[in-house]
């Protein structure tokens, strides 16, 4: 098994860069470099990328050093990581988009429900979402909105 997919393997476990680095005996750069943004999980790790390069972390686990109490800096990613993932999508498939592609060649003012059911489909097949049907506007406007965002970046 080459590095790339050793790496990915112990990612998926639940493994940092760090300790892959040391269970792998390589660089943790080379590990970061290999993971790209899959290291990235959700807001939390984006907000601990900021707070490390503007030297705020640094700063606040100083002061909880001295004050000799625990920062919650790692609490509080965990917890907005699982709050707020970031979304692995799928690919669309042919068939999902030939059914968009007709979908938003015509103008329209309403969903059908069988339009509905269909789009939420897709959605849930993209998004690996669990949508279901909904008499809400705004929902079925908001996955009609993604799916639209999809489909004009295949079309790019």
């Amino acid at each position: 098994m080459d590095i790339n997919n050793k790496v990915f393997e112990l990612h998926e476990e639940g493994f940092k860069a760090g300790k892959i680095a040391q269970k792998l005996r390589v660089k943790k750069a080379v590990v970061l470099d290999i993971l790209g943004d899959a290291a990235n999980r959700g807001l939390g790790d984006t907000i601990e990328k900021i707070t490390e390069s503007t030297g705020i972390k640094a700063v606040v686990e100083t002061v909880a050093k001295v004050l000799d109490t625990d920062c919650g800096c790692k609490a509080r990613k965990e917890t907005l990581n699982k709050v707020f993932p970031n979304r692995k999508l799928n690919d669309l498939s042919e068939s999902d988009y030939d059914y968009l592609d007709k979908y938003f060649s015509e103008r329209r003012h309403s969903v059908s429900s069988n339009e509905q059911k269909e789009l939420v489909r897709i959605y849930n097949n993209i998004f690996n979402s669990k949508r279901v049907v909904s008499n809400c506007s705004p929902c079925v406007a908001g996955v009609v909105r993604e799916l639209k965002r999809i489909y004009d970046a295949a079309n790019d």
